[in-house]
């Protein structure tokens, strides 16, 4: 594995290991797989649980942890423009330069961005690993660390169903991909405006049925929940979309995960949310307080997966 900027990447079996190592190196913390390994982190985009899980997971296995702007590493403003500089070029240097140099001197990088194709050009010139700590696109590290919350939650040696409520966004499709991909069934509902395309839906039914998942879409939500393990929503208005939020979230008012949507569900069913949440829009406090909520499980497995990313990434350790 020499990046990690999709699910989709990647083989069941490596996805499945990664979550494996993860368990295991939680389970016994004096394992230092990353001793002496130095990660670069550079976020153009607001971050709690992705960046302190993450830089939490990398100290607990002896690794360290560099942080760098966005403008001193994705290329950024020229420093002092003035009315005369006109003829400065914008950048203040390459991406293609500064990956270069930083190559030479940490061990990955983990990047979140705004564009996918950010992830891309670092790929194209660095000589060490990159792993996506989200995109426009994809979240590849949410998606592991919900799918490993259900098996904490639901036990390992079942399939389960998923439902995922709103937005046809990064989250969802990472998770969609993941789900399906190790063998479960997943429903999505959302509102026609904001839907997946023919491609991608096309994408997720080869999914399913080349690892024997299955995949479900509706534009009615209370069909979406009637056999789900578990109830997911998200953001209805991503970050960087926050312009967009008045025309957007007129759409969603069918979509809003509430107590009669949730009653709807097997009891046993959970609440799941990426966070941040933004309760009384896309959840109730009802359902994102409610026992069988476990978005606070998510948050914390998003330390744990990451040390089987980072340990597969840079390491020969096996269980």
């Amino acid at each position: 594995m020499n990046h990690f900027l999709s699910i989709g990447d990647h083989p069941k079996e490596l996805l499945q290991h990664i979550l494996q190592q993860s368990a295991y190196l939680h389970k016994n913390p004096s394992i230092k797989t990353l001793d002496g390994r130095n990660i670069l982190f550079c976020f153009e985009k607001p971050s709690l649980r992705t960046k302190v899980g993450t830089e939490v997971a990398i100290n607990q296995l002896g690794g360290h942890v560099i942080h760098i702007s966005p403008e001193a590493f994705l290329g950024g403003k020229v420093m002092y423009p003035n009315e005369s500089s006109n003829d400065l070029p914008e950048e203040r240097e390459s991406l293609k330069d500064t990956v270069k140099n930083v190559s030479e001197w940490c061990d990955a990088i983990f990047a979140r961005v705004y564009k996918h194709q950010t992830l891309q050009t670092l790929t194209k010139y660095s000589g060490i690993p990159v792993v996506n700590a989200l995109c426009d696109k994809y979240h590849p590290m949410q998606a592991l660390a919900d799918l490993y919350t259900l098996k904490q939650k639901l036990g390992t040696d079942r399939s389960f169903v998923i439902s995922f409520i709103g937005d046809a966004n990064n989250v969802a499709y990472s998770l969609i991909e993941l789900a399906l991909i190790l063998g479960h069934e997943i429903w999505f509902s959302g509102p026609s405006e904001y839907y997946w395309n023919t491609q991608q839906l096309s994408y997720f039914s080869h999914l399913a049925v080349e690892y024997g998942g299955a995949f479900f879409h509706t534009l009615n939500p209370t069909e979406a929940v009637g056999e789900a393990d578990a109830i997911y929503t998200d953001a209805f208005v991503s970050m960087g979309e926050e312009h967009t939020y008045q025309e957007k979230i007129e759409y969603f008012s069918d979509f809003q995960v509430n107590e009669e949507l949730f009653v709807q569900a097997p009891d046993h069913a959970g609440f799941l949310h990426c966070l941040p949440a933004h309760r009384g829009v896309e959840v109730t406090d009802a359902v994102i307080d409610h026992p069988n909520s476990w978005v606070y499980d998510q948050a914390r497995n998003r330390m744990v997966v990451a040390k089987g990313v980072f340990t597969t990434l840079l390491t020969e350790y096996s269980l």
